[in-house]
């Protein structure tokens, strides 16, 4: 296994009470169809569009640090992305900070931020319901003929100081403790599975 995403589900395993894993893996006939399906996904997973095809409970949007709204659709680091959950009440905000790519993986690192769409954006105001210690991880990788998504979230710490009002507060301590916790554990594993299902379907139509 790759020593980045190695190095991530260690973090998870020593911190269980404040990571998450969600994943989903394929093995393939042979090393030439691994490939093509982890070149597809690698092309998906860059594209929001795309999540917004695989996800069944949020929205996503792309917008730059001006808060205006990106015509491309690629994913690059610096890149605010607008996440809509069913349930939430509100939107919340995550910045792109790394994206690694290899041969045979890529890892997009997004946390927590301020809302740029703002009247007057304050860059120390944390608009989502984890801190900005919290990490989200969307990890691809190939094996030979293995292919397996993973999305790895560090340091998953309730946003109860740096949020507006009293009100958010409570919202973001009953996202934490219900939505997200159960139900968006359960979406991270959908979106994992639906985008490694229909990039494998695509490989089959070639055939």
């Amino acid at each position: 296994m790759s020593k980045n995403i190695k190095d991530l589900l260690n973090q998870a395993q020593l911190n269980e009470d404040e990571s998450s894993v969600s994943s989903a893996e394929k093995t393939f006939s042979d090393e030439a169809d691994a490939a093509q399906v982890f070149s597809i996904l690698q092309t998906m997973i860059l594209n929001i569009d795309e999540w917004n095809e695989h996800a069944l409970l949020c929205e996503f949007g792309l917008f730059d640090e001006n808060g205006e709204s990106r015509q491309t659709k690629i994913l690059a680091v610096g890149v605010f992305i607008r996440l809509s959950m069913t349930g939430s009440g509100k939107y919340d905000w995550i910045k792109i900070i790394n994206i690694r790519e290899t041969a045979d993986e890529l890892v997009i690192t997004v946390k927590p931020t301020f809302d740029p769409t703002a009247e007057k954006p304050d860059k120390n105001l944390i608009s989502h319901f984890f801190t900005d210690e919290s990490t989200n991880n969307f990890c691809l990788l190939r094996e030979r003929k293995i292919v397996s998504l993973y999305v790895i979230g560090l340091n998953e710490k309730q946003n109860t100081s740096e949020t507006k009002n009293a009100l958010e507060t409570i919202r973001n301590v009953a996202v934490n403790l219900g939505t997200y916790l159960g139900i968006q554990k359960s979406e991270w594993e959908k979106f994992c599975h639906h985008f490694l299902e229909d990039a494998a379907s695509e490989t089959d139509k070639t055939k």
